[in-house]
């Protein structure tokens, strides 16, 4: 004889008791899940709140913000001032120009006490080729008469002779290790470094030699 089972619930007053029931929050795993869809839902609305807020803040200060100050141009770059260019001394103006204080004879050689000065137009000066400086004459030797008061031309003085001519000369001759030195006789004036000609006193011969500033000749085997 076999057991009588009872009979299972109409399928659709299961449904509709389930409807009825009420909600339950779920449990496990899905409840932390659905505790994290709540809570990012209800910050979003405040990140975008603080979102904005910040830009408009932003944009407020970009606004309020003063533009800096130009710097300054280096100085480094700057042109330097262009100098002063140098006075011109007119032509009708007087400068002083040297003169003999005494007359001054062909052969003499020029100090500091025969000259003075006198004034003459920069004009007159340049045109005529006359000596504007008396550093320039003192140690030099008349070539012709200077009268006082008057100006030096300037082809009217030279250098003084080291080696005069008539007179008996020192020469010396230097060639390698060997050194002999002796005298001849000038045949012809010189100054220093020019080249003059002079006589042996024993053969009579001919030589030549350059001036050397302690007035001696220096000759050579060539």
């Amino acid at each position: 004889m076999s057991a009588h089972r009872p009979a299972p619930a109409p399928l659709r007053a299961c449904r509709t008791e389930r409807a009825h029931m009420p909600w339950r929050f779920p449990r496990g795993p899905a409840r932390w899940a659905a505790l994290g869809l709540l809570a990012l839902s209800a910050m979003m609305p405040a990140a975008t709140a603080g979102a904005q807020t910040i830009s408009a803040m932003a944009a407020q200060a970009e606004a309020s913000r003063e533009p800096p100050p130009p710097a300054p141009a280096p100085s480094a770059s700057e042109p330097a001032a262009p100098r002063a260019p140098a006075p011109v001394v007119a032509a009708s103006e007087d400068i002083p120009v040297p003169v003999p204080a005494v007359t001054i004879f062909p052969g003499d050689v020029i100090t500091a006490s025969m000259l003075t000065e006198r004034m003459m137009p920069h004009a007159t000066v340049a045109r005529s080729g006359t000596m504007a400086g008396a550093p320039s004459l003192i140690g030099k030797a008349a070539r012709r008469l200077l009268v006082a008061g008057q100006p030096i031309p300037l082809n009217s003085v030279s250098e003084v002779p080291l080696v005069t001519k008539g007179t008996a000369t020192r020469v010396r001759l230097e060639e390698g290790g060997l050194s002999i030195s002796g005298y001849a006789t000038a045949l012809e004036s010189g100054v220093a470094g020019a080249v003059v000609r002079l006589k042996n006193m024993d053969s009579g011969q001919t030589i030549l030699g350059v001036v050397q500033t302690d007035g001696s000749v220096r000759v050579s085997m060539k």
